[in-house]
């Protein structure tokens, strides 16, 4: 007797290799892979968009004047021609193209160092410590985030200059201190992370605010530390409108002012003022050696990113979650 065979239901189909597949995208995945590819073509673009500009400016580096109207624009051209273009910068007032760097660096530096060491320990205070008239301050704190820049200026020079800081490398320094946005997230984040059964438990072990905050709440905030240095570092990095308000001379200059400089006498183009022609044969700053001040301004805030990426992330993250 011939043995029995399950036959199809009728209407049903066998399960093929492709809706297995599917199932096990899905599973893996948790979304269907039409989804999968809406999102991959999204960040594609947005990826192109953003990324062939700084691709071109590298390359634009690599090229002479006339070779950036000859060839095509992500067409390399000689990568020697880039120490030449940072030579024929270095020749503009004698070099000061350094000094400008050098100033950057120093004030970036010592502003991260002033606005970190105020804003951590207020934010930790705001959020955990109680006082009379932490709220009132909390709400000043939002008012000032939420004032625009520009309306400052004039307040901050006035105070600047009654405190004689004007033309000097402290006007660009000391008012990195005021980092409002640095104060509501440190706020956030010690009120995610520390609830009030630790700081209770804090307390009765002895614990004064200072202690606390030194063997608790500091340990605790490296990620966010992490978020406000990179964040801070690309705001005064390319702090072009103090340097320009608050600074006449150009040996105080930073980076961005310094271009400013570059631009406006040597037009990027055509020089305007004979301080832009470097050497007997006529060679002059333009829109090669433009281009490579642009690639030498955007690099560090560039490697800061990459280096402090994960603590960005954690940092950003860390207060989204309260338990």
């Amino acid at each position: 007797m011939a043995a029995n065979t399950l036959s199809p239901i009728p209407g049903t189909r066998k399960d093929t290799k492709f809706s297995a597949w599917l199932r096990h995208w899905m599973f893996r995945t948790g979304i269907d892979p039409m989804t999968w590819f809406v999102r991959l073509s999204v960040i594609l673009i947005l990826a192109v968009f953003y990324a062939v500009p700084l691709i071109w400016l590298v390359i634009a580096t690599t090229k002479t004047n006339p070779q950036l109207v000859e060839l095509p624009p992500l067409a390399i051209g000689s990568v020697a021609y880039v120490g030449q273009a940072w030579d024929y910068l270095m020749q503009f007032l004698n070099g000061v193209l350094a000094r400008w760097i050098f100033n950057s660096f120093y004030y970036v530096t010592l502003g991260l160092i002033l606005s970190i060491s105020f804003a951590v320990p207020a934010g930790f205070a705001l959020a955990v410590i109680p006082f009379k008239l932490r709220r009132t301050l909390l709400w000043i704190t939002l008012l000032v985030m939420l004032v625009p820049g520009d309306a400052l200026v004039l307040p901050m020079y006035m105070e600047l200059f009654y405190m004689r800081l004007i033309d000097t490398q402290w006007a660009l320094i000391v008012p990195a201190a005021s980092f409002p946005v640095g104060v509501y997230l440190v706020f956030q984040f010690y009120k995610a992370t520390m609830p009030a059964d630790l700081v209770a438990a804090a307390k009765v072990d002895g614990c004064s605010s200072i202690e606390m905050f030194w063997y608790i709440g500091l340990p605790l905030a490296r990620n966010i530390v992490g978020t406000l240095a990179f964040t801070q570092f690309a705001g005064l990095w390319g702090g072009f409108f103090a340097a320009q308000l608050f600074i006449d001379n150009a040996l105080l200059k930073n980076l961005p002012a310094g271009i400013a400089i570059i631009v406006s006498q040597c037009g990027g183009i055509l020089p305007t003022t004979l301080r832009c022609i470097l050497n007997p044969e006529g060679h002059t700053i333009a829109r090669a050696e433009i281009a490579l001040l642009g690639v030498i301004s955007t690099l560090p805030v560039l490697i800061v990113y990459a280096l402090a990426q994960r603590m960005v992330i954690r940092g950003a993250t860390a207060g989204a979650i309260k338990e």
